[in-house]
């Protein structure tokens, strides 16, 4: 009953890190697009305003921290939510791709945004005299990196949508609109901000779904009855 009641807390912890981490990477994101230069079309003039602002430079220096911080939630709910599907799947080794997923998108979103901002954090200092044409590069290559990262999103999306599909613990609709958040993601860079806001919109429906598993496991343990082991 205690092991019970400690594995639900700590799946009700990995839930609010999910939380957690959509407000953190939403907020860093919102920060590095004060001053990073994801649009090639940008002007010269433009761009080395972006750069010389301090306030601009202050947001770079603020969301770099927020997006790590991010990132590692992010982890947290994965262990979480390997953790629910380890048990609908009843041990599938699928399951173990979660965690590498979700450090993959982490860690391509976090070089991407880095190389955006780069330019900027390098303004700082007198030593430095920005280029918009380098600025340009570094900012376009951030971009690419970045979506390229939902490549682990979709990875995320799909092992969590055929393990609960298989378990039947979701209905048909949420099934199909997952794979599509999935095929959404696996496109990266070609589908532009599309396939973020729909990664987006889907983890906070696995966060929903982990919270609510930890809230009735934590019910049925208290009445001393095993938790079903098929629904979300």
């Amino acid at each position: 009953m205690l092991g019970l009641m400690d594995e639900s807390r700590a799946l009700q912890r990995a839930g609010w890190a999910g939380a957690a981490s959509i407000v953190l990477l939403g907020v860093a994101v919102a920060l590095g697009y004060l001053v990073g230069v994801d649009d090639p079309s940008m002007s010269d003039s433009d761009i080395l305003e972006r750069l010389g602002n301090d306030g601009r430079q202050a947001a770079a220096g603020i969301g770099m921290p927020v997006l790590a911080a991010g990132v590692a939630m992010l982890l947290w709910f994965a262990t979480g939510l390997r953790q629910v599907l380890d048990r609908l799947s009843g041990g599938d080794p699928l399951a173990h791709a979660v965690v590498p997923a979700a450090a993959l998108f982490g860690g391509l979103m976090i070089t991407g945004v880095s190389l955006d901002v780069g330019s900027a954090f390098a303004a700082w200092s007198d030593e430095f005299t920005p280029d918009p044409n380098t600025v340009r590069a570094l900012g376009t290559a951030g971009q690419v990196l970045a979506l390229t990262g939902l490549i682990g999103g979709g990875v995320l999306v799909a092992v969590t949508t055929r393990i609960a599909q298989q378990a039947g613990a979701l209905p048909t609709w949420a099934i199909w609109t997952s794979y599509a958040v999935a095929v959404l993601c696996l496109s990266g860079f070609w589908s532009g901000g599309t396939a973020s806001v729909a990664f987006a919109l889907w983890l906070v429906g696995a966060v929903v779904g982990v919270l609510r598993l930890a809230r009735r496991s934590t019910d049925v343990g208290e009445e001393g009855i095993e938790p079903p082991t098929s629904s979300l």
